[in-house]
C-alpha cells in the first residue's frame, strides 16, 4: 500500500516529517481510518485517529504526531487494516 511506503520513508529518515504527513493526508489516510473505525481493529484505529486529529487541528506538532502514529502501530495497521 502506498501509504505504508510513505510512512516507512520517514521512519528510515528519507523524508521530512511534514512532507510525510502531507503525503498521508493526500493519500487519504483520514478516510482509511474512518472506514476502519468500526472494524476489528477499532481500538487501534481510535488511538491512531487521536494522533492524526492532533495534526489536523493544529494542536500537536508534526514530530509528536509522527512519533505517536509510529508508536501506536501505524505501519502494522497499514500493512493489513482488516486484521483483528
Amino acid at each position: 500500500m502506498k501509504l505504508a511506503s510513505q510512512f516507512a520513508e520517514w521512519t528510515r529518515g528519507e523524508t521530512l516529517v511534514g512532507r510525510m504527513l502531507a503525503n498521508l493526508k493526500t493519500g487519504r489516510l483520514p478516510e482509511v481510518l474512518a472506514a476502519s473505525v468500526d472494524g476489528p481493529r477499532a481500538e487501534a484505529v481510535a488511538v491512531l485517529t487521536a494522533h492524526w486529529e492532533g495534526w489536523e487541528q493544529g494542536t500537536t506538532v508534526p514530530l509528536e504526531v509522527a512519533e505517536g502514529l509510529r508508536d501506536a502501530g501505524l505501519e502494522a495497521f497499514l500493512a493489513d487494516p482488516t486484521e483483528g
